[in-house]
């Protein structure tokens, strides 16, 4: 019988793919700033954003996060919003801490742990365990 402890990450896994916030990120900043040059262009460019951020999210979840169509959908539909929202002020406030999250996430691991021994009497390989 071998006693296994259950490794724990210190950081939850991100609810969506780092690839879709960077892509709100980007979409947010650079699609944005158009609206700068001609103000008329607001309406007109939030859509184009909107339709644009959701598709990418949603193809974004299903394929490379593994989620189910509905999922996938639903998390592009809220991306696409904070997206499409004029002036660049919401995709940036969301994109920018979930890169940071899921780059927290894939940089900080909990080093392995190896199985105790379950009696006294099995040997322990000198340097597999340090003492206190």
């Amino acid at each position: 019988m071998t006693n296994f402890i259950e490794p724990r990450h210190p950081i939850p896994a991100p609810p969506i793919h780092p690839l879709a916030a960077l892509v709100t990120l980007v979409l947010d900043n650079v699609i944005g700033a158009l609206e700068f040059v001609d103000p008329l262009l607001i309406l007109f460019t939030s859509v184009i954003v909107g339709v644009c951020g959701t598709l990418s999210t949603a193809l974004i979840q299903r394929y490379l996060g593994n989620d189910g169509w509905g999922k996938a959908f639903a998390k592009g539909l809220a991306m696409g919003i904070i997206a499409g929202v004029p002036f660049s002020v919401t995709g940036t406030a969301f994109g920018v801490p979930l890169l940071a999250w899921a780059g927290l996430h894939e940089w900080i691991k909990v080093p392995g742990t190896r199985p105790r021994p379950t009696d006294p009497g099995q040997d322990i390989v000198e340097g597999e365990y340090k003492r206190l």
